[in-house]
């Protein structure tokens, strides 16, 4: 099991560049948070996570201004969204900042039931 978290976690900081999203899928239960959390600990940027099974974070997103989302991020130069399909416009609010916030890195997890499509926006 160690060998198989340690190749998805190199693969997915490899993948964690600038303006683009990467999501991580799969059934409840697997793992997906444990990962993140095991990256975020290897990081030296500034990441901030969020909880998308918590109200407070769907109210956060909602206002889907630019500003809103700078303020949001402050220094945090790596945004984490777990549970991301919980989030009503996920996609529309995740494109949003990827295409306005220049240099932001953005992972998001979330069930194997997630709309791709929903999220990517393609």
């Amino acid at each position: 099991m160690n060998l198989v978290n340690r190749k998805q976690k190199e693969e997915i900081l490899n993948s964690l560049v600038p303006n683009k999203v990467i999501l991580l899928l799969g059934p409840r239960r697997v793992g997906k948070t444990i990962l993140l959390r095991q990256i975020i600990s290897e990081l030296k940027d500034e990441v901030l996570l969020l909880n998308g099974e918590d109200f407070s974070t769907a109210e956060l997103l909602e206002r889907r201004t630019v500003e809103n989302y700078k303020s949001i991020l402050g220094k945090h130069s790596i945004l984490f969204i777990d549970e991301a399909q919980k989030i009503p416009n996920i996609g529309d609010i995740l494109k949003l900042i990827v295409d306005e916030i220049k240099g932001i890195r953005i992972l998001v997890s979330g069930s194997s039931a997630f709309d791709i499509n929903k999220i990517t926006g393609e």
